[in-house]
């Protein structure tokens, strides 16, 4: 495992899904603010992981978009899981240290699983910049120290959805769950940042932290197949158990590559 070494990985891949991108990059310092958000925006990716190894199989781990960073970042936790991986096929139990907690990455019959702790929701009638901005559609709306959830009575109604988007704009919620039951999976999902400049995620790990316990309760099951309905599209399977969620996800990896010093920075080769 060499310092400065990156890889590029598709997050959350399948038969029906690109899944999400993320840089993960190997590092001696995660202290430089200013220097990790550069080399993210270099990267341009929805996320780079910055992980620092603290012990053989513990790191210390930052996440971060092109314009600022991340506090917890789903996709990019188990695509550095995979980079890990990659880089020791031994080591398939991995803990990655953040300011809020930790979370635990393994590989098992060649997917990424990630433990986390499910996020509570609580039911508060629907804001009316919810209604308009969802055309009026959602039936339900969730807080959650994430992202709101807003559900929908079909599944359509979630894949088929154009947000007014300088509606959600007027408010400062940072993001909205949209979910709904499905025919084909347990429940879909898509991910709405109108605050951001990409505006909406491709496969989300912390969204299906907040779902998991969510459809969980809603469906008597804990072990349930989920599907992001997204451009690029993300699968997940959702497995909960005394309030601790696990996601089973597959990854790909399509870029490979190291960090050059120039002077007193690093350019990307």
């Amino acid at each position: 495992m060499l310092l400065d070494e990156f890889y590029l990985i598709n997050a959350f891949t399948g038969s029906k899904a690109l899944g999400n991108q993320a840089c993960v990059l190997f590092v001696d310092d995660l202290s430089k603010d200013d220097h990790l958000q550069r080399l993210a925006a270099n990267f341009n990716l929805p996320a780079t992981t910055f992980i620092k190894r603290e012990s053989e199989n513990t790191f210390s781990v930052r996440w971060f978009a092109p314009m600022a960073e991340i506090h917890l970042c789903g996709h990019g936790t188990i695509a550095a899981t995979w980079a890990v991986y990659q880089e020791d096929p031994g080591l398939t139990n991995i803990i990655f240290n953040y300011k809020n907690g930790i979370l635990e990455g393994s590989v098992s019959d060649g997917k990424v699983e990630l433990k986390g702790d499910g996020i509570p929701a609580v039911e508060t009638p629907i804001p009316d910049h919810v209604n308009r901005g969802f055309q009026g559609k959602a039936i339900a709306y969730f807080n959650t120290s994430n992202k709101d959830i807003v559900v929908f009575e079909h599944e359509r109604e979630v894949v088929e959805m154009q947000p007014n988007w300088a509606v959600l704009r007027s408010s400062s919620t940072f993001g909205y769950i949209l979910t709904a039951k499905s025919f084909s999976y347990d429940f879909v999902s898509r991910v709405m940042l109108p605050h951001l400049s990409f505006l909406e995620d491709q496969a989300t790990g912390s969204a299906h932290l907040v779902l998991s316990p969510f459809w969980a309760d809603r469906l008597q099951r804990s072990t349930m197949k989920a599907y992001q309905a997204s451009e690029r599209g993300g699968e997940v399977e959702c497995v909960i158990e005394d309030g601790h969620v696990t996601l089973k996800a597959a990854c790909k990896v399509f870029g490979k590559g190291n960090l050059v010093r120039s002077g007193n920075e690093k350019a990307l080769l």
